[in-house]
């Protein structure tokens, strides 16, 4: 039902936890997973097996073996690039055949072509996130430390490194919060990014106001 704030939830997630994140084609434009419903479309060599195994030893029906495939094998990941809203959606010239099926839903707007110039697209909530992350490096390289650990709704921490101290804040609830840090012995924080389009740049830490679903990532002062 929130599949696009819950895209944005996780990518802010993944890159401001310590670690190496890793991205999937595709998936900066909200690529989905298409389902095949024929297995002359299977290209996964275990996925054919699979399908003729439970057809022909087992007597499963041909629609519940494809249906089985459809959702074991890979190939359901591995679609086409959808570049732009035409033919293939520009992976290859409308003459030739993709090795995979293209998902059709790169006629609505999942595509690169019609995102990359739109500011509230996925693909430059991505780059927006990639170029905070690159350029603050408590989210590079400090230490965690988790905030508020018995919330059920969302998700604080702070990373820090000898000279930045960053404060995270992911809410994956549909409700607004309004949160306190007494214990942080910090006073106001700068704000550097928020998927809410905040006009306010300072907070006060005695309360911070969070919105449905926002992404809110701040340095301490």
């Amino acid at each position: 039902m929130h599949d696009a704030e819950m895209a944005r939830l996780s990518l802010a997630l993944m890159l401001t936890l310590r670690g190496t994140p890793f991205l999937y084609y595709g998936e900066e434009i909200g690529m989905t997973d298409l389902m095949l419903t024929d297995i002359s479309q299977v290209r996964d060599t275990m996925g054919v097996w699979y399908y003729e195994a439970m057809v022909k030893n087992l007597g499963v029906d041909p629609i519940e073996a494809m249906r089985r495939t459809a959702a074991m094998t890979r190939d359901k990941n591995r679609t086409p690039m959808q570049w732009t809203n035409s033919p293939h959606a520009g992976f290859c010239p409308s003459t030739v055949r993709p090795w995979l099926p293209v998902n059709p839903n790169y006629s609505e707007g999942i595509n690169v072509k019609e995102q990359v110039d739109d500011p509230l697209s996925l693909i430059n909530f991505y780059k927006k996130l990639i170029h905070l992350r690159k350029n603050t490096p408590a989210l590079v390289s400090g230490s965690y430390q988790a905030l508020h650990e018995r919330s059920g709704e969302y998700f604080a921490f702070i990373r820090r490194t000898g000279e930045q101290t960053v404060l995270v804040i992911l809410n994956f609830s549909e409700h607004h919060q309004t949160l306190r840090f007494p214990r942080l012995p910090f006073r106001k924080s700068r704000l550097l990014f928020s998927s809410a389009g905040r006009s306010k740049k300072e907070d006060k830490l005695s309360e911070v106001k969070m919105g449905a679903y926002e992404v809110y990532i701040a340095e301490l002062e």
